[in-house]
């Protein structure tokens, strides 16, 4: 089923997720487009009552609604067999390769809930602050696996003991999702993380998953490249957005060059800061 979002922004900040809403939007167009334009002009109304600079709705299909949007991001998609060998029959030597190395260096592994959040968020927060990106809290993840149930795991993946990969897997209605997954760049070298995702594919398989999601990126981007090698196809997204009139689409992105100097300087900072700080600021980005 494609995943549907809005997000209410106003300026770096003052956002909302109304996934139902923006659902009700897509269900309605095809048999009521009357009714789905009417859904959007409130929504208009309302961003124009916050005084929100964009209403950003995020769609796997282009639903013609005649509005300001992007396409430049992808998600992959990935069918999955019934039995894990036969995806691994289906991936390229130099895949296979890539995985086996990995498998040499591990030497730990597991898939589970809140007993793995500390070795995960060790892994994940000096991921991204070497991004230069500001993390979550971990009450947060410990939340949404409360609230998942028994449809969210954590993944890690040791070398000498020690957590050097970590991911973060959600599954619905067939499909298996891997919206966060983090490795640290010193074990780079090792493919570790060829290994974690091999891993987590056959948990999804053996889980009786029939699509697994690799979450989506930028065309350009080197994730690109990473997800097409596992036999995964693009599917471009669509994100319309209500703005006000004569304004540009929101730039809020790495690339934006404003932006440089923030990442650049967030890299420096020690983990136990940016952990400090890092869940404040996140929610203010999309």
């Amino acid at each position: 089923m494609p995943w549907n979002q809005w997000q209410l922004s106003r300026g770096m900040g003052g956002r909302l997720r109304l996934e139902s809403v923006a659902t009700l939007v897509w269900n309605t167009q095809a048999d009521h487009p009357d009714i789905a334009q009417k859904l959007i002009g409130e929504g208009e109304k309302w961003r124009q009552q916050l005084g929100a600079g964009h209403l950003e709705m995020r769609f796997c299909q282009d639903n013609k609604l005649g509005l300001p949007q992007r396409t430049d991001k992808v998600t992959f998609w990935l069918p999955l067999p019934s039995k894990a060998k036969d995806l691994w029959d289906s991936f390229q030597p130099k895949l296979r390769a890539q995985i086996r190395r990995g498998e040499r260096e591990m030497n730990g592994f597991a898939i589970g809930g809140a007993d793995l959040l500390d070795e995960f968020y060790r892994v994940f927060a000096i991921n991204m602050r070497d991004l230069g990106t500001p993390v979550y809290g971990k009450e947060f993840f410990r939340n949404l696996l409360d609230t998942l149930g028994g449809q969210a795991w954590l993944v890690v993946a040791r070398i000498d003991g020690q957590a050097v990969g970590c991911a973060f897997l959600t599954g619905y209605k067939g499909r298996m999702e891997i919206p966060w997954a983090s490795t640290l760049r010193k074990y780079n070298h090792t493919s570790i993380n060829m290994i974690m995702y091999w891993k987590a594919l056959e948990f999804a398989v053996q889980q009786g998953f029939e699509v697994f999601d690799f979450g989506r990126c930028s065309h350009d981007a080197g994730t690109y490249r990473f997800k097409q090698q596992w036999g995964a196809q693009p599917l471009r997204l669509h994100w319309d957005y209500l703005l006000p009139e004569g304004e540009a689409l929101p730039a809020l992105n790495p690339n934006n060059p404003k932006f440089r100097l923030l990442i650049a300087v967030w890299q420096r900072l020690p983990v136990w800061v940016t952990t400090l700080l890092g869940p404040h600021i996140v929610k203010a980005l999309p």
